[in-house]
């Protein structure tokens, strides 16, 4: 054998030798699906209903028709879904909670919006709201889901306080979370802002089986107003 032919022999020895090592290297390496892929973000995906800003118009549609996001009435209070999702495809997904309050900012802020537009809107009383603390994440879920529960019935005590002229005001509850146990909070739609119209048509037309149909009862409306 020629030096050449040597020279030649340890050159394609040495390249087969690197080529099986990457192949050993890239076998020991977590195959796709137990990448992680994407931002492990918490945000609420209620504040993404209008596309527009972290309004969250309750009613949002036809009842029976909405099964994504949703309200429904039962013993004389109205009960509004609200929950929070983790972005991302994660490999080991832990639970976590996170903490749920009022802003009395993003009330404000929406309020006054609205005024600005001449649609008569005031603060939902707080007081007649029940408000869970925290939204819960289990271990492989990335969502989680709570209600906020207004108390209609107390609301309908006081009409006066919550009309102008013959239509009821814009009732406005903003929320936010907060405190997450694992992950992060995303840097938007971590707030979002209920807004409850009594006046919407959706309330009206409804079956009597219909346990909704109670809301127009409480708040009866000049049909020329809606």
């Amino acid at each position: 054998m020629t030096n050449n032919m040597k020279i030649c022999l340890r050159n394609y020895l040495s390249v087969l030798a690197i080529a099986v090592m990457a192949m050993t290297m890239v076998g020991c390496e977590p195959s796709d699906a137990n990448k992680d892929y994407g931002f492990p973000l918490i945000y609420i995906p209620q504040a993404t209903v209008t596309g527009l800003d972290n309004s969250y118009p309750i009613p949002n549609g036809p009842f029976g028709q909405n099964t994504k996001y949703t309200c429904y009435y039962e013993d004389g209070k109205l009960n509004i879904a609200l929950g929070v999702v983790r972005a991302g495809k994660l490999a080991e997904e832990k639970a976590f909670t996170v903490d749920l309050g009022v802003s009395e900012d993003e009330t404000s802020k929406k309020i006054e919006e609205l005024v600005g537009k001449e649609t008569p809107a005031a603060a939902l009383p707080v007081s007649i709201c029940t408000i869970p603390e925290k939204i819960s994440v289990q271990a492989g879920e990335n969502t989680g889901t709570c209600y906020v529960s207004v108390d209609l019935q107390a609301l309908s005590a006081d009409k006066a306080a919550i009309m102008e002229g013959e239509v009821y005001k814009q009732l406005v509850l903003g929320l936010e979370i907060s405190n997450p146990t694992e992950y992060e909070l995303a840097e938007t739609n971590t707030s979002v802002i209920i807004i409850l119209n009594l006046n919407d048509a959706n309330w009206d037309g409804l079956s009597a089986e219909t346990p909704e149909s109670a809301v127009r009862k409480l708040f009866p409306i000049n049909n020329t107003n809606q």
